[in-house]
């Protein structure tokens, strides 16, 4: 090489690692109030707004209360004044979430005619949204209307784990959100319940499928004390959420009615000890309908060969059950989530399908349906007591 290739190869070479050193030079050094990652925690939410952490500590991805916050719009992140950066794109994305999601209940709320009055509260997890709109509840935490809406949606979110492992499900297999809605105006019940499960009812209704809705009127001459309007929350969204599984179909208007309402009642008497929801309220078959305890009607049916039997409850619409067959759909739900764990999702997918029954009890549990119906006798006779057990404490 030449002395004048050298000193331009020489020039070139400082040229580099100059401009190397400039720009390292002005990087940022790190931020000390935020290690550089552009945000800090929103100190108007440390006081003002959500802070829920009940008893089921369930995680709400959306709550109107702590959305309140106009700095953060509940995401409890603001940008580093210090820095001069934004807030992540996480972050940002979630508070246009927000926004969006603010927006749907504001038209909730206008449904119901808030306007001018207390307005509902609203919050969403990962598995539901619930519209709250009753003062307090008499249970812990519930002493606020926004206290009492995440004491329920914590009840909701441990009824859907429930469940999840009675039907050997996942979150993937759901087509949807189910939207709980509470009230303590009747007024409020009666405006929302056609636009959102369309039936107008001054009491209770549902819409099942692939977008559910309950709406509940926490009528205390209907729903007494506390604990009823708990038990009446997971009847209903038992309904629901059976509906919505796998495909969106409801299996009470395609005849597979007795897995529509024995679910329905299985959560009941699970959680609660006893039944006191009927699944459609009609004022001729609610006067006979047999509220209470079941397993001694079952097991003197079995007992003195009275029951009905398992092709008798079959077949029909949930509206077309008689309470007494209510109570035989009830048994043979129980007797296959308790005798055959992990075999009621097949069960419900073979129904939703309307697969002849004789194949689905042959494919899923090996038996024929008088199999089935004396093997289920049988466990009824050794499982079922004849004395009135004492109801579960919530």
């Amino acid at each position: 090489m030449s002395p004048r290739g050298f000193w331009i190869a020489l020039a070139l070479v400082l040229s580099v690692l100059l401009s190397f050193a400039h720009g390292a030079a002005s990087e940022p050094q790190g931020c000390k109030r935020c290690a550089g990652s552009g945000e800090v925690q929103c100190g108007s939410c440390a006081k003002s707004t959500c802070n829920w952490s009940g008893e089921g500590k369930v995680s709400a991805r959306f709550c109107s209360l702590a959305a309140q916050c106009g700095s953060c719009r509940g995401t409890q992140r603001i940008a580093c004044k210090e820095c001069g950066r934004e807030v992540t794109p996480a972050t940002a994305k979630l508070r246009r979430e927000t926004e969006a999601w603010l927006a749907e209940m504001a038209a909730i709320d206008s449904t119901v005619g808030a306007a001018g009055r207390e307005k509902p509260v609203h919050a969403q997890s990962a598995h539901f949204r619930i519209t709250w709109n009753i003062k307090q509840v008499d249970v812990k935490g519930g002493s606020t209307p926004h206290g009492g809406m995440h004491v329920y949606l914590d009840r909701l979110e441990a009824l859907y784990t429930e469940f999840l492992k009675d039907l050997s499900a996942a979150d993937k297999d759901f087509c949807g959100i189910t939207h709980v809605m509470l009230w303590q105006s009747a007024r409020d019940q009666e405006k929302a319940s056609p636009v959102y499960t369309g039936q107008a009812s001054s009491t209770e209704s549902k819409l099942m499928g692939k977008s559910p809705f309950v709406s509940i009127f926490y009528d205390k001459s209907h729903l007494h004390e506390e604990f009823e309007l708990h038990q009446a929350v997971v009847h209903q969204v038992a309904h629901c959420l059976l509906s919505n599984v796998f495909d969106g179909i409801w299996p009470g208007n395609i005849k597979g009615g007795w897995i529509d309402c024995g679910l329905a009642h299985a959560y009941e008497i699970r959680t609660f000890g006893e039944v006191r929801h009927y699944c459609y309220v009609e004022q001729d078959t609610l006067q006979a309908f047999q509220f209470g305890r079941w397993e001694q009607a079952v097991l003197s049916g079995v007992q003195g060969g009275k029951e009905v039997r398992f092709l008798g409850v079959t077949g029909k619409h949930t509206t077309e059950l008689t309470p007494e067959e209510h109570m035989y759909a009830w048994s043979y739900v129980d007797y296959l989530l308790r005798a055959h764990p992990g075999k009621f999702g097949a069960v419900a997918r073979a129904v939703k399908s309307k697969q002849p029954y004789a194949e689905m009890l042959q494919s899923i549990l090996g038996k024929s349906p008088a199999q089935f119906q004396g093997d289920w006798a049988q466990w009824v006779r050794t499982t079922y007591s004849p004395k009135k057990a004492e109801k579960p404490r919530q």
